[in-house]
């Protein structure tokens, strides 16, 4: 990734989450052979394409799994909560890039080769495991299911629906966020321009509310699930989605992005 990349990333807003309930505190036996580890933010946890030497949950605080695609867009594939469990791969390696969003995040590792092992011991750690891959699956079923919706408005209403409930480990209504809208857009493939105007219109037909910035509460659940109240809200031409204005008004391109990573690929 650039630097520029990283620079108006970092420069982005974050949302802090207070904790609404119970966030994943449960002890597991797994925990026995746990590492943690300490994260900044922006920190990576993991590289796409390193082997799978470790998996990990979060024990505090907010993380993503991502991957940069070659026209030099970020697409967020997996936004990680507190408790949430994360990193198997696939054949050996990981698919995507993992990297804490906020400082003071605490991720806990298991080395691979140690969990593995107790697993043939203890059929009670082998549960455990697989119940932390069945809920890796679930988190990215639910993601398909977000993206699935038709609109922009609803793809970010059902979002901050079912973002509410994981925050609170059941129905809610109130939430502070997590992430930036950066976030948002780059796990819901819209712009941020567009995660602006959907939040807008949300709370313009009473279905959301700002408490400030960063707290919103939801007014019409059902609305949102229903997607009754909803117009179509559109994503704008190419250019439009491409441009994204960070907080000091420069404009984030991913095209010229994507053109300095082939510039610094052909230089070497």
């Amino acid at each position: 990734m650039t630097q520029e990349w990283q620079t108006a990333r970092a420069r982005a807003v974050v949302w802090e989450h207070q904790p609404v309930g119970a966030q994943g505190g449960r002890p597991k036996l797994a925990d026995s052979v746990a590492v943690l580890m300490p994260c900044c933010r922006g920190q990576m946890i993991y590289d796409e394409g390193a082997s799978v030497e470790c998996w990990y949950r979060v024990v505090s605080g907010t993380a993503r799994r991502f991957i940069v695609r070659p026209d030099g867009r970020r697409q967020i594939i997996d936004l990680l909560l507190s408790g949430d469990v994360f990193g198997f791969g696939a054949h050996g390696n990981h698919s995507f890039t993992a990297e804490a969003i906020r400082d003071g995040t605490v991720v806990a590792r298991y080395p691979r080769s140690r969990l593995e092992a107790l697993v043939q011991s203890d059929v009670r750690i082998a549960q455990e495991v697989q119940e932390m891959a069945l809920e890796e699956t679930r988190r990215l079923q639910d993601l398909i299911l977000i993206l699935g919706r038709t609109t922009a408005q609803e793809k970010v209403g059902a979002f901050l629906v079912h973002l509410a409930e994981r925050l609170a480990g059941g129905p809610a209504d109130r939430m502070i966020l997590p992430i930036s809208r950066y976030d948002i857009a780059d796990y819901l493939a819209l712009s941020v321009e567009t995660v602006s105007r959907a939040l807008s219109s949300l709370k313009r037909n009473g279905l959301i509310k700002f408490a400030g910035t960063r707290q919103v509460a939801i007014i019409d659940r059902g609305a949102i699930e229903t997607s009754s109240a909803f117009g179509q809200i559109s994503e704008g031409p190419r250019a439009e989605r491409d441009s994204m204005p960070g907080p000091d008004g420069r404009i984030f391109n991913a095209t010229s992005f994507s053109s300095s990573r082939a510039g610094r690929g052909a230089a070497r």
